[in-house]
């Protein structure tokens, strides 16, 4: 039987794709159809944009910053009012994005946010200096540190007006799903965030963390004060012909046990 065609959504999907720098946004949706029923979806990056204002219109970073800002926001309005599908990427260090998801779900849309960090901020500026060598563009320390906050305190907020929400560690070889909500649901966490990773997400005011798992260390137990050793009683040799050992066979996989 041939595969089935995964369907298009049934209605129009704006997609946030979202995280401090340095994180692997870009990197998180370049891996893979997002949409999931094999139609392209365009993910607005701001970053290339700008870059491309630089090069093809001869602006300075400041002026061609300003010109994307404004582009992209006509841009996300536009298929807004005629109802299609569309993405941006962002760091999401401002509320500036919240007017456009109430009224992408006041006009029916659906709102999916994918949100890619880091377990800590060091680990963000050694990426972005990875980056740089290799041509891209460059953030300050300060500013890596400072929208690494706000945009865990965006995250509390969009947590619960969004329709879809997965939250990836990329902090390993590839990004891994730590957490997930869809609607009013509270927050499924399928990996436990490290105790400082955690104590910043709470910080910020995201609620429905896991509680941590606490460490029991196990007691020594120690011999009565009054006990004497005592010789061990060697078994008498058995005769006769020793019956050769047979090997067991390995029990079989259950259903829980990997293949």
């Amino acid at each position: 039987m041939p595969p089935q065609t995964p369907r298009k959504p049934e209605r129009p999907v704006l997609w946030i794709i979202a995280g401090p720098n340095g994180s692997g946004k870009s990197s998180l949706y370049n891996r893979s159809d997002i949409e999931g029923w094999g139609g392209s979806v365009w993910i607005i990056n701001p970053d290339l944009l700008t870059q491309h204002i630089v090069e093809h219109e001869a602006q300075e970073l400041l002026a061609a910053n300003l010109a994307a800002v404004q582009r992209i926001e006509s841009w996300l309005l536009t298929s807004l009012d005629v109802y299609q599908t569309i993405g941006v990427e962002t760091v999401l260090s401002s509320s500036k994005y919240r007017a456009l998801v109430e009224k992408a779900r006041a006009q029916g849309f659906e709102v999916r946010m994918l949100f890619v960090l880091l377990r800590n901020a060091q680990m963000q500026i050694e990426r972005v200096r990875i980056r740089v060598a290799t041509g891209g563009h460059d953030v300050p320390e300060d500013k890596i540190r400072a929208r690494r906050t706000r945009s865990f305190e965006q995250l509390a907020w969009f947590a619960d007006h969004v329709d879809l929400l997965a939250i990836f560690d990329n902090s390993g070889g590839s990004p891994e799903l730590m957490a997930a909500k869809r609607g009013d649901k509270p927050i499924v966490w399928h990996r436990q965030p490290g105790s400082a990773l955690r104590a910043e997400l709470l910080a910020a005011g995201l609620t429905g963390l896991p509680q941590p798992v606490a460490k029991t260390r196990r007691k020594p137990v120690k011999p009565a004060a009054d006990a004497t050793p005592t010789a061990k009683t060697p078994r008498p040799r058995r005769r006769g012909r020793r019956t050769p050992r047979k090997n067991l066979p390995s029990p079989p996989l259950s259903a829980k046990d990997p293949a």
